[in-house]
């Protein structure tokens, strides 16, 4: 059974555990939550480009998970803790949703921000996305573990996520493969 979209990940869910209940939408959705933390791919990457007002700081994007890289007017600002006061360092605080640059850009200034999506959920309306379209062994195994945890089926749930953890495996090669291999980074040192 290939399994291209939600209602064919629900099905599976159901013809492993034999009809025994186990409500397919909600372990998916436990499953989705389990992977978020664990993903970082290249399918996931993300640009936002933004004019900002001058003396504000930009929002973060509702499926921001994880900043690739910064940008302000072309110029990268360094990670800051609350207590740097240096004015002449460009950098950035992160406070909840919000990336305050410091200091404050007093005109508008542009901000590009490269970040990774949170996975977006499967759902009835969202039918699929893009794990579940080249990595569909991955939700299956972690939906089934969440599956055999309601079930209070320990064997089985250690051996879901140990498959899981197997089929992730493969999302990290395909993503080094992608995004390191082949792709050489060259770093300028500064003058000495």
């Amino acid at each position: 059974m290939a399994i291209q979209s939600y209602s064919d990940l629900i099905s599976a869910i159901d013809s492993y555990t034999v009809g025994a209940g186990a409500p397919g939408d909600l372990c998916v959705m436990l499953a989705e939550e389990a992977l978020r933390p664990l993903l970082k791919h290249y399918r996931m990457e993300k640009k936002l480009t933004q004019t900002v007002p001058g003396g504000t700081s930009p929002s973060l994007p509702e499926d921001f998970q994880e900043a690739r890289a910064i940008l302000v007017n072309g110029k990268r600002p360094r990670p800051l803790s609350f207590q740097n006061t240096d004015p002449s360092t460009l950098g950035y605080v992160l406070t909840g949703t919000t990336l305050e640059i410091r200091p404050v850009p007093t005109e508008d200034y542009q901000f590009d921000l490269y970040y990774y999506q949170r996975l977006p959920s499967l759902s009835a309306t969202n039918t699929t996305n893009w794990l579940l379209t080249y990595f569909p062994t991955v939700y299956l195994r972690a939906s089934l573990a969440q599956a055999y945890h309601w079930l209070k089926d320990a064997a089985a749930e250690q051996g879901e996520k140990d498959l899981t953890s197997d089929a992730l495996s493969a999302v990290v090669r395909d993503h080094n493969r992608a995004a390191v291999y082949g792709n050489t980074i060259i770093e300028e040192l500064p003058s000495w």
